[in-house]
C-alpha cells in the first residue's frame, strides 16, 4: 500500500480562488476514509500556477529523508509519482482523495497542465 504527502497550494491567488475549502475537504475526506495513516496532508507554498489555481501536488512517500532546503513545498520537480493538479474544487478533492489516495488511480482527467501559459493581461 502506497504512501502520500497531499498539498494544497496557500498563495493569495489560489485562497482568493478556494484553496482554503479545497483543504478542508482533503482532511474531513482523509479522516473519513480511514486515510490519515496513509496520506501528509499540508499547505504548500505558492507553486507559481496562479491562473490555474487552486493548485494541489500528491506525492508518493517513497521514505526519501526529507530537506528542509528542498523546494518541494513550492515547485512541482518531477519526481516518479508526483501528480499536478489545478483548478480544484472540494468535489474534485473527494474525487482525488477517493481514488488517488484510497485506491492508488491517479485522477488523469484532473491533472493540471503546467506548460498552459497564464492569460495576457496586456
Amino acid at each position: 500500500m502506497k504512501r502520500y504527502r497531499l498539498s494544497v497550494c496557500k498563495g493569495s491567488t489560489c485562497k482568493a480562488g478556494g484553496a482554503d475549502d479545497v483543504y478542508a475537504t482533503a482532511r474531513t475526506e482523509l479522516g473519513a476514509q480511514g486515510l490519515v495513516p496513509r496520506c501528509e496532508l499540508y499547505r504548500g507554498g505558492c507553486y507559481g500556477f496562479c491562473h490555474m489555481g487552486p493548485n494541489v501536488v500528491v506525492r508518493e512517500d517513497t521514505g526519501r529523508r526529507r530537506d528542509p532546503l528542498s523546494p518541494e513545498d513550492y515547485q512541482l520537480m518531477g519526481w516518479d509519482g508526483e501528480v499536478y493538479y489545478s483548478e480544484m474544487t472540494p468535489e474534485k478533492m473527494r474525487r482525488v482523495v477517493s481514488e488517488h489516495i484510497a485506491k492508488d488511480a491517479p485522477v488523469v482527467e484532473l491533472f493540471g497542465q503546467p506548460d498552459t501559459p497564464a492569460p495576457d493581461d496586456g
